[in-house]
């Protein structure tokens, strides 16, 4: 059977242009990653033969302020088959960068595949979104693969390497302080993947906080004794004596 694509829902703001006079054009605070060109997912056809007529898969993706794929980590999926699918089809896909008050930055966001017999339906939605969750326990869908929660794990991971933000003295001296939240995945071999930061921090500390991060290493995390992906967070706070 021939998947047919149903359609596409990005996340984000448009921007809005005011039709009066010579007044300038709005610039939204925020406007999610464009997705420019896609490639169909295709459903696995061997599936349908077995009587698999649904899945689903979630998919983390980080590009960068040009718009490049710099990284995509598979989160969820209900059979591998659709994961698969979805990973060769976003390997095709070229994107045009978030951007933060008009400029371009990069960013995460994950991307959530819903594969019918008919066609397959594809949507963003912010890092901590749960509603493909309760569309897949409305459906009768249940994850076979998916992060687990701390509350979950035989303990609490531990950094192996932890390495400190720098603070430019530059930015001490104009008073740029705060916290930075970064959310990220810890991987089955304790590596950090796809990290995310919100856009109410600020844009140069939450670098900071994030060229940091990708350099820490996690003790593997652990259930009943076996490897699994883990969600988490991490606080930086920058300014004076940090």
């Amino acid at each position: 059977m021939k998947t047919r694509y149903i359609g596409m829902v990005c996340g984000g703001l448009l921007a809005a242009g005011i039709a009066f006079g010579q007044m300038p054009q709005l610039v939204p605070e925020w406007q999610s990653v464009q997705i420019k060109q896609t490639v169909e997912p295709v459903f696995p056809p061997h599936l349908l033969q077995i009587g698999v007529t649904q899945g689903m898969v979630r998919v983390a993706i980080n590009t960068d302020a040009e718009g490049k794929l710099v990284e995509m980590l598979v989160v969820g999926y209900t059979r591998p088959e659709f994961a698969d699918s979805a990973v060769a089809a976003i390997k095709q896909w070229q994107f045009g960068p978030a951007r933060l008050r008009g400029e371009a930055v990069g960013t995460t966001v994950e991307m959530f595949f819903q594969f019918e017999a008919r066609g397959v339906v594809v949507s963003t939605c912010n890092f901590n979104d749960v509603v493909e969750k309760r569309v897949a326990d409305i459906m009768g869908i249940h994850y076979v693969y998916q992060p687990c929660s701390l509350a979950e794990l035989d303990r609490i991971p531990t950094p192996i390497v932890a390495i400190k933000p720098q603070y430019p003295v530059e930015l001490a001296e104009k008073g740029v302080k705060g916290s930075v939240t970064v959310e990220f995945y810890i991987d089955e071999t304790g590596a950090i993947r796809v990290p995310a930061v919100s856009v109410k921090d600020d844009s140069q500390l939450s670098a900071l906080a994030v060229i940091a991060l990708r350099q820490w290493k996690f003790e593997p995390p652990t259930r009943n004794g076996r490897p699994v992906l883990v969600r988490a967070s991490q606080l930086f706070n920058f300014g004076p004596g940090s």
